[in-house]
């Protein structure tokens, strides 16, 4: 089972979100998604998320700023877990790698979004709930690639 991480990470007063373009996989190829990736063997999922948001945007925010709030579970595919952030260290994410990095108003996101941003997004600002432990969700199999 492949384990992984994607984070959002806002700007200290929630009106912007820091989200990447995707090249990888053909399934999310020119869709928006939340910054991540492959938890590395060995590593907890807090250090990758900040791993993998620092070698995206070029922005290290430290784990205990990140927030795990979501829970992925896609039996026999994946598992992938949640987090976001709040720093005004949005405003300096930059692209490194090939996947371009964007910053949006969060009340104008684009329309070519992961299906599950339009509800991960609102869920992560929501500021009545409690994500002392992640919501978890399990995801029904479909006919998309995985990879």
């Amino acid at each position: 089972m492949k384990k992984y991480v994607a984070g959002f990470l806002f700007s200290k007063d929630s009106s912007h979100v820091v989200l990447i373009q995707k090249l990888n996989p053909q399934w999310q190829k020119g869709l928006f998604n939340g910054v991540g990736g492959k938890i590395e063997e060995n590593e907890l999922s807090p250090d990758a998320m900040v791993r993998e948001f620092k070698e995206e945007t070029g922005v290290t925010i430290a784990k205990e700023n990140w927030t795990c709030y979501t829970q992925i579970h896609r039996p026999g595919y994946y598992d992938l877990d949640v987090y976001f952030a709040l720093s005004d260290l949005a405003f300096e994410a930059r692209t490194i790698e090939k996947e371009q990095v964007h910053i949006f108003e969060v009340n104008e996101l684009p329309a070519n979004l992961i299906p599950n941003l339009k509800w991960l997004i609102p869920l992560a600002l929501d500021q009545q709930a409690d994500f002392s432990n992640p919501f978890s969700l399990r995801e029904i199999a479909t006919e998309r690639t995985e990879a």
